[in-house]
Formats: structure tokens, sequence, C-alpha cells
């Protein structure tokens, strides 16, 4: 007698936060994101390949609201836990070249409040976060598409004081959002800390010069995304068409200078995340233009990523591919100008999603070349994620 095979299990519906509710619309949530990870990176100057495993963020999430009005986020992050780096011969020491693990320590990711002024229409937020510049760069880590940011999404990063002990892209400030037009329209639009000025002898003290500002549009031909942090995917949960522009801009705070010293950027992008046939289509375009100036110097001038894949929601197998380009602007070696090499870099993977952004899975591979360099470079990269909040 042939025995049946029993069902396949239904989705699985994503995992709840810990979640505590008190009087008055009062409620504290606690969540955490682990990412472990495998890498194989190659250079485009050398030969052999770097192997490492390592965590790529842990973070502990809280959030929640103060009597239905105040809402409030905080996290932490200890990235790349484990993570080699060589560390140089010292001469004068007498110590040879050795290999380090990266034990970077916990780190303050985000902590801001949310003022629900008059509801999605008009909020404020203020404290340390990502200040409104492309999709990709609004995205939480726990919610990409692929196994992490795009390459070129935060270059602005080190020039506003984001350093090793300092998450990436974020700056501390005061910005004002909201979805206006029956959620057609988001706007954002505050001011940061940016660049502090130095004192001058006998005139200003440090830290006079004027806030950086930064602004986002994003239409929504479909569903809106009301969150302070977008998604990389919603894998069919919404109907995602928009199309998105942002400005970010800080004077040079010397005496005189001009627009031309200035630093400011301009993104445009685009992205579609919405079920089509027997799955979820997800395309994302992201164009940024970067000046530096003499604030940052060193920024290229265009950057590129177009990043695509279909989610077959039958096996929630997602192929996905992505293009990156860097192109154009100069750099300071050895005292004099000189162009940045163009970069190009290619990238096909798959992800697995089993549980959603709960738990997955991703592998890819990407090809790297760089403009005047000895060789391409291959680079793989495996990932588990376990995220809930």
């Amino acid at each position: 007698m042939a025995i049946a095979a029993p069902p396949p299990p239904p989705p699985a519906s994503a995992a709840p936060a810990l979640k505590l509710e008190m009087a008055n619309g009062t409620n504290i949530k606690f969540g955490l994101l682990v990412q472990p990870q495998f890498q194989v990176a190659g250079t485009t100057a050398g030969s052999g390949y770097a192997e490492n495993l390592f965590v790529r963020r842990t973070r502990i999430l809280i959030g929640g609201s103060v009597m239905g009005i105040f809402d409030y986020f905080f996290d932490t992050d200890f990235p790349n836990i484990g993570q080699a780096s060589a560390v140089p011969a010292n001469a004068m020491a007498m110590t040879p070249a050795s290999t380090t693990k990266a034990t970077p320590g916990l780190n303050v990711q985000d902590i801001f409040v949310t003022w629900k002024a008059a509801g999605d229409a008009f909020k404020v937020d203020i404290g340390y976060m990502l200040p409104p510049q492309s999709h990709n760069a609004l995205q939480g880590a726990g919610t990409l598409y692929g196994w992490d940011y795009y390459a070129f999404s935060f270059l602005h990063g080190n020039g506003f004081g984001q350093n090793a002990l300092s998450p990436v892209g974020r700056d501390t400030g005061l910005q004002i959002r909201g979805l206006v037009a029956g959620g057609m329209l988001e706007y954002r639009l505050g001011a940061f800390q940016g660049i502090r000025s130095l004192a001058v002898a006998g005139g200003d003290p440090a830290s006079s010069n004027m806030p950086r500002f930064a602004a986002r549009v994003q239409l929504n031909l479909m569903d809106a995304e009301p969150g302070f942090f977008y998604a990389g995917t919603y894998l069919g949960k919404k109907k995602i068409v928009s199309v998105g522009a942002s400005f970010d801009y800080q004077k040079n705070p010397v005496s005189g200078s001009s627009f031309d010293d200035a630093y400011h950027t301009f993104d445009v992008d685009a992205f579609v995340d919405m079920p089509l046939g027997e799955g979820v289509l997800t395309v994302q375009d992201d164009f940024v233009g970067w000046h530096g100036g003499t604030m940052i110097p060193g920024l290229p001038k265009w950057t590129e990523t177009i990043e695509a894949g279909y989610n077959i929601t039958s096996a929630m197998i997602s192929p996905i591919v992505r293009y990156e380009r860097r192109w154009g602007g100069t750099a300071m070696v050895n005292g004099m100008p000189a162009d940045l090499a163009t970069i190009d870099r290619y990238a096909v993977g798959v992800g697995y999603w089993p549980f959603g952004h709960n738990v997955n899975v991703k592998l890819f591979y990407s090809r790297i070349q760089e403009q005047g360099a000895a060789h391409g470079a291959n680079q793989v990269n495996a990932q588990l994620q376990l995220y809930f909040f």
C-alpha cells in the first residue's frame, strides 16, 4: 500500500519581537541581528586570497513608544568580530609583521526619538541617525536583498568623522519627515553636525560653522514606506514602485570659500519590489553624483549600482545580480592630484529565505575590475542571518 507523502509545511510567519506593553500606549520591544559570514577575497594588486570566518554584524535592538506619541529606537553593533587584518612590521619597535583579529568593541549604531506630531504626515526625529540620502543608504541591515549594502553607498562617511569606532553613515541632528498626498509623496529634511570647524586664534571657537543639510523626496506610485528605515525587499508583503531624489550639503568653514569648495552630493534612485507571476520581482537603481570639494578630498565624481532579482515564492529562493561602478574624481598622490581609477564590480548570487528576513542564507560571487590594476579580483561571500524585531 502506497503511503502518501506528508503535505509541505505552511510558510512561516515572521518571528515576533519580545514586547512589553504598559499603560497609556507605552511599550518597549527587543530584537537581535546576527550575521555570521565566510569571505574569500582577492585583490587587484597581488595574488592569493584572504579567507575569513567572522561575524559581520552583531546588534541588539530596542525600540517602542511612550504614550503612543513619542517613538524611540536604539541599537548597538559589534561589527566584523574575528575578521583578520595585517599589521605591518615596525622597525623602531623591532616587531615583525603579524595578523590581528578584529575585536572592535560595542558601538552605538543608532539612537533617536521620533515625535509623531501629526501621525505619518509630520514626524520629527532627533538624535544619531542615517541622514536622508539614497534608498539603499536608508535600508535596514536586517532587510537587505544582497549580502550587504552597496560598495559605494557610504563614501562620505570618513569625512564626517565616522571612524572605526563609529558606525558608517550616521550623523547627529534633527529631521522632519512625513507622507502626504495619501502616501504618494514622502519628504525628509534635516540639519546635522557634519564636519565641525577648528578654533581660530583670537577669533571664533571650535564648532562655529553652519551645520550640514540633507533632504530627500520620494514618489510612491503604489504602497508607501512609512518607517524610518526602508527595506531592501518586502518579500511580497508590499507593492513598491518608487522614485526618489536626495541632496546633501555642507559649506566649507573656511572664510570666503565657494560652493565648489563645499561638500555636496545628489542622488536619484528607483525601487521596484512587488509580486509578479509566481514570485516577487525586486529591482533597484541608485545613481549618485559626489563632490567633496576641499572638505572631503578624494571622493569619486559618480557612482551607480543596479541590483535585480526574482524570489521564487514556492521555494523561497532568489537569484540576484548586481552591478556597481565608480568613476571620475581625483585624489592627492604624493602631493599631486591624480585621477581616481574606475572600478567595476559584478556580482551574482542567491538568497534562500526559509523564514523570510528572520532566518536566511545568502551566497554571492563578485568580480572586481579596477582601471590600471595588474588584474581583476574575485570575492565570495556566504552569510547566515538571524534577525527579529
